[in-house]
C-alpha cells in the first residue's frame, strides 16, 4: 500500500493525494506500507532509488543504522508492535530530504498510524516546519510505543509476582519466559536505535536540518530511560522466578512431609499384619463367600481415594 500526503495551496492545509498526483514542489509524506512487487518498481522509478535499497528499506529484520543515499539521509529505527498478545519489534526505515519524508514499513505501526491521522491542522504545523521535524514527531511517538508497551509489562510482572507469592505454578514458568524474551528483544532493538540517535547528534546525517538536532536529543533521552527500565524489569523477573523455584521447592518439602505422615500411618499397621502373618483360626472374612471381593475393593478403593486427594492437592 503507497498513500501520500502534502501540503495544500500555498501550505495552507495537509490533504491525501494519489502518488501520481504528488507536486515535488510541495512538502510532502510518502507511506509504504507492505509493498507488492509492484509497487516497489513504482516507488523505483519515482524517487530514483535504487532497487537493493529499497529491499533494505522493507527488511524489517535490517538493523537500525543512519546512512547517506544519494538525495535523502535514512534512518532505519526499531518499532515495537502486537504479535498476538506477545510484544515484539519491527524496522521501519525513514528517508528525509529537503521537501519529502518517506516511511517504509512491513508491519502496523500505532505511532505512525497516530501521526498519520492527525488533523490537518495540526499535522500543517508539524510540516510547515520541515521533513526533520515530521521524523522526530514520528520517532517520539514510537518511544510511547515503547513505554505503552514496558507499562503492559510492568502490568504482567506485578500479576505474576502476586501469582507465584500467593500460590506457585508451572504456568507462570512460561510467562516468565515470554516477558524475558521480549525485553530481550527490546533491549537490543533500543540500544540499535541508540545508536542510530547519537549519530544523528553528532551531525551525521547531513540532510536533517540542525534546528531539529535537539528534538532527536529528547528521544535519544527516551530510549535511555527505556533501557534502563528493561534492565530492572529483566532482574524483577529474574528475582521472581528465584522466588518461583523457592516456593515450589517449599511446597515440595511440605507434600514430601504428608508423604511420610500418611507413610507413617500405613507403616504400623503394615509391621503388625507383617509380623503375625494375619494368620488366624477364626477370621470371619475367611468362611465369608464375599470375603476376596472385601478385600479388592478396599484395595481399589483406597488407592483411588489417595489419586483423587493427591489430585486435588495438584500433587500429580
Amino acid at each position: 500500500m503507497i498513500r501520500v500526503k502534502q501540503t495544500g495551496f500555498e501550505d495552507s492545509e495537509v490533504a491525501e493525494v494519489q502518488i501520481d498526483e504528488m507536486d515535488f514542489h510541495k512538502r510532502k509524506w510518502l507511506d509504504c506500507y507492505n509493498l507488492s512487487k509492484e509497487e516497489i518498481e513504482v516507488i523505483k522509478n519515482t524517487l530514483k532509488i535504487p532497487k537493493e535499497e529499497i529491499e533494505r528499506c522493507i527488511d524489517e529484520d535490517e538493523r537500525p543504522n543512519a546512512t547517506e543515499l544519494e538525495h535523502f539521509s535514512m534512518l532505519i529505527f526499531k518499532c515495537p508492535f502486537k504479535k498476538g498478545k506477545q510484544n515484539v519489534s519491527t524496522s521501519i526505515a525513514l528517508l528525509i530530504s529537503e521537501n519529502l519524508f518517506v516511511t517504509f514499513r512491513q508491519r502496523e505501526i500505532e505511532g505512525l498510524e497516530r501521526l498519520w491521522n492527525l488533523e490537518s491542522t495540526s499535522l500543517k504545523k508539524t510540516f510547515n516546519k520541515g521533513t526533520s521535524r515530521l521524523a522526530c514527531q514520528l520517532l517520539e511517538r514510537v518511544m510511547d510505543d515503547y513505554f505503552e508497551a514496558t507499562d503492559d509489562i510492568d502490568k504482567e510482572i506485578n500479576k505474576i509476582e502476586n501469582i507465584v507469592i500467593k500460590s506457585p505454578e508451572n504456568e507462570i514458568l512460561m510467562n516468565i519466559s515470554e516477558i524475558k524474551k521480549t525485553l530481550i528483544y527490546f533491549h537490543k532493538a533500543l540500544a540499535a536505535n541508540r545508536e542510530v540517535l547519537s549519530n544523528i547528534d553528532e551531525d551525521y546525517s547531513e540532510r536533517i536540518d540542525s534546528s531539529e538536532i535537539k528534538n532527536f536529543r529528547y528521544v535519544y533521552d527516551d530510549t535511555l530511560q527505556l533501557l534502563d527500565m528493561v534492565g530492572t524489569y529483566r532482574d524483577i523477573l529474574s528475582e521472581t522466578l528465584d522466588i518461583h523455584m523457592s516456593a515450589v521447592s517449599k511446597n515440595m518439602n511440605i507434600i514430601m512431609k504428608r508423604i511420610t505422615a500418611l507413610g507413617s500411618l500405613v507403616l504400623v499397621p503394615t509391621f503388625i499384619t507383617g509380623l503375625y502373618g494375619m494368620n488366624f483360626r477364626y477370621m470371619p472374612e475367611i468362611p465369608w463367600k464375599y470375603g476376596y471381593l472385601l478385600a479388592w475393593g478396599l484395595i481399589i478403593g483406597s488407592v483411588m481415594a489417595l489419586y483423587i486427594y493427591f489430585k486435588r492437592k495438584n500433587w500429580f
